[in-house]
């Protein structure tokens, strides 16, 4: 049920320097499940949840791969594999976030980990770079460092090209497919956060974020944050996550775009030290595919639209939904 890890490779070089990822096709570096009827402007992401590791990667990594693991939203595109029922896409990301951090600006680079940066790199310099968290981040868990070597601005060039624009192409695409058919997106951005690092003691279960109410309309956060609560979960409101890269590039509700993000802590389905799914795990995925299905429904009451008529825009709209990526093996 909950594949373990994969490796793709550049099998054309045996120069160091030279071994870069490279997908084996288009689309490789995500993947979306796709409704069989697109019935909500609804869509849902989850772009850290990737457990693919470019061989050419783990090879530069001094980190062990179990302190790898430890930085993924470890099977969150599992928790929202019913999603989809519901009448949303789910796009994921399917190669580590050790290796690219798809929800980050493709700027934010840490220039000192380069043999020759980007001049452009030193002017993204945001907290998240310094704390070694960039667009490839420098550490894993608690701190370990990545790599045994300084990289080359080929090897992230190469990481950006491959992997994090077809992903971001894909998901704007989705957010636009949305926009055309029913005149607004909403993105529902899906991650998990580590208890050990934020008290875990009092941190919540779930953490809502939309920049302060700038990124979202407040009835979806309301409801979201309620129907949480309602299945027994505590919850907070944009504290210690409003939101990442992803919520303030989509969130713009003045131009018809809404962005929420979901923060699930992982205590409450994995192993956090073996980076295992527990017993936990099947009642949070059913739980988040009726939060899910509350989502698409209030979506689609906010474009004006009750369940029938959804059913009929999407269908009158069944060349719009087209699958833009390759299903998850």
């Amino acid at each position: 049920m909950f594949p373990g890890l994969m490796i793709f490779s550049n099998p054309g070089s045996r120069d160091p320097s030279a071994r870069v990822p490279e997908p084996e096709r288009t689309g490789f570096s995500f993947s979306i499940d796709e409704p069989v009827s697109v019935m909500s402007p609804a869509v849902f992401a989850s772009p850290h949840s990737g457990r693919l590791y470019p061989k050419g990667f783990l090879e530069a990594c001094t980190a062990n791969v179990l302190d790898l693991r430890r930085i993924e939203d470890a099977y969150v595109d599992r928790l929202l594999a019913d999603v989809h029922l519901s009448g949303s896409p789910v796009i994921c990301g399917l190669v580590a976030r050790a290796c690219i951090d798809l929800n980050r600006s493709e700027s934010e680079m840490d220039p000192l980990m380069f043999e020759d940066p980007s001049p452009g790199w030193f002017a993204s310099r945001s907290p998240r770079v310094e704390a070694g968290l960039g667009c490839i981040p420098r550490l894993a868990f608690n701190g370990a460092q990545i790599y045994g070597r300084k990289l080359t601005r080929r090897e992230a060039d190469a990481r950006i090209d491959q992997i994090y624009r077809p992903y971001h192409r894909a998901l704007d695409a989705l957010l636009r497919r949305s926009q055309a058919m029913f005149g607004q997106a909403w993105l529902i951005d899906c991650h998990s956060m580590p208890a050990e690092t934020e008290h875990a003691a009092r941190s919540p279960d779930i953490v809502i974020g939309d920049r302060f109410g700038a990124s979202c309309s407040p009835g979806l956060a309301d409801l979201v944050e309620s129907l949480f609560r309602a299945h027994g979960y505590t919850t907070a409101r944009n504290t210690p996550y409003a939101g990442g890269f992803a919520t303030l590039a989509h969130g713009t509700p003045a131009l018809g775009r809404n962005a929420l993000q979901i923060e699930v802590r992982r205590r409450l389905y994995l192993d956090e030290a073996r980076v295992e799914p527990h017993d936990g795990f099947l009642a949070l995925r059913r739980h988040f595919s009726e939060v899910a299905q509350e989502i698409c429904a209030f979506t689609r009451a906010e474009v004006g639209l009750s369940g029938g008529d959804g059913k009929r825009k999407a269908a009158s709209e069944t060349d719009a939904a087209k699958v833009l990526g390759r299903k998850r093996p």
